[in-house]
């Protein structure tokens, strides 16, 4: 018997999380992971290295910054993302998340990645 493992853009996203050879931060991780939809360049991934670590805009988790700038042409969609992924952690901001260990980075990463996902599936164009 034969499977088929199709990777989920989750699965893009925690292959690239902390590890070689970008060794990317949350926010990059999200990016890396829609990069064909979204026609993200490289150039752009690289940009976002300074949104991790809770330097993105007003102090947020840089996994959900980063969603949030795919979708910020969409603002009821951006409403749902943010209203579900604080449902699930809690917390927008870093530091509270952190401070309240109420989520790992690593499953903010695959949380923003798979609500984007479900709320805004398929992308013609950015």
């Amino acid at each position: 018997m034969s499977f088929i493992f199709k990777k989920t853009k989750a699965d893009i996203a925690l292959k690239y999380f902390h590890k070689p050879p970008g060794y990317y931060n949350c926010a990059q991780a999200v990016l890396k992971a829609f990069q064909e939809e979204y026609q993200i360049t490289n150039d752009d991934i690289t940009e976002f290295s300074k949104y991790g670590n809770g330097k993105a805009k007003d102090g947020h988790c840089g996994a959900y910054y980063a969603a949030l700038e795919l979708i910020k042409d969409k603002p009821e969609l951006s409403e749902e993302f943010s209203k579900r992924f604080q449902e699930k952690s809690e917390y927008l901001s870093c530091f509270d998340i952190r401070f309240n260990y109420s989520m790992s980075c690593k499953n903010l990463v695959k949380l923003a990645v798979n609500l984007l996902e479900e709320i805004a599936p398929k992308q013609e164009n950015k």
